[in-house]
């Protein structure tokens, strides 16, 4: 390898580290307005639950009903959509965060154990539907990952005469950014953060690849072994490589 490309690699690389750290600091700040609820969705998604609440289905399982609850699932900036029996069971998950809630499951069992603890603790003052209604909004919340972009609302199935047959749970959106079409900016900052990443990653084992040659060492383990511990590898070639190349001060001789 010539020995300006060997001069100009150590900085590649720190000039890749710098870009792909840039990179994932303006993500962060990006996810950070991504988590911020605006409260725009919010309005949006309650007058769609209301609209299929005004059904006032005889059971939650009503077929008619269900179909309305499927095609909640495809409204503006709903995540997943849950149906409970007036029991607690889970008849109906389906969406983002709706694989720790499987069909079938019961939201006492599914609930945190604090929540668990508060419902029992205020056994003598809840009725059962708002027993059920806390345990099932724990439920909802049991994935836990996405709860910073998330909010989540629940609601009361009323039979006509306003009987209370099971509870219609969504998570929505935060902010509606989310689930929108990756920005140009954020294109950018994504391929700026590979190239740099690359840059970084591959010019060091390249530089010691060459240091290693000229040196008279074993230079294709040294580069593997660089490309794969990286800063810490890099460390471990510099202290023990050998002879010093022309031009450069030799080590102390140790006695």
């Amino acid at each position: 390898m010539p020995e300006r490309l060997s001069r100009v690699l150590p900085w590649l690389s720190a000039a890749g580290l710098l870009i792909a750290t840039l990179s994932v600091a303006l993500w962060s700040s990006d996810l950070t307005r991504a988590r911020t609820d605006t409260g725009q969705t919010r309005p949006i998604v309650q007058r769609n639950v209301e609209a299929v609440l005004d059904r006032h289905p005889a059971s939650a399982t009503d077929a008619a009903f269900l179909g309305e609850v499927e095609r909640l699932r495809s409204t503006p900036h709903v995540g997943t959509v849950w149906l409970f029996g007036a029991d607690g069971k889970v008849a109906y998950a389906s969406g983002a965060t709706a694989a720790a809630t499987p069909p079938g499951a019961n939201a006492t069992d599914l609930a945190a154990d604090e929540t668990r603890r508060v419902v029992q603790a205020l056994d003598a003052t809840l009725t059962a539907d708002q027993k059920t209604a806390i345990l099932a909004t724990s439920a909802m919340l049991r994935e836990g990952e996405h709860n910073d972009i998330f909010r989540h609302m629940l609601r009361p199935i009323t039979t006509p005469e306003g009987l209370t047959v099971g509870f219609l749970g969504v998570n929505y959106a935060a902010n509606p950014a989310l689930g929108q079409p990756p920005t140009a900016g954020f294109v950018v900052g994504l391929l700026a953060f590979v190239l740099g990443a690359i840059a970084y990653w591959c010019s060091l084992p390249l530089w010691v690849f060459a240091d290693a040659r000229a040196r008279g060492e074993r230079a294709w383990v040294w580069a593997a072994f660089v490309l794969v511990g990286n800063l810490v590898a890099l460390m471990a070639y510099l202290l023990t490589r050998g002879q010093p190349l022309h031009g450069e001060p030799a080590r102390a001789v140790r006695g």
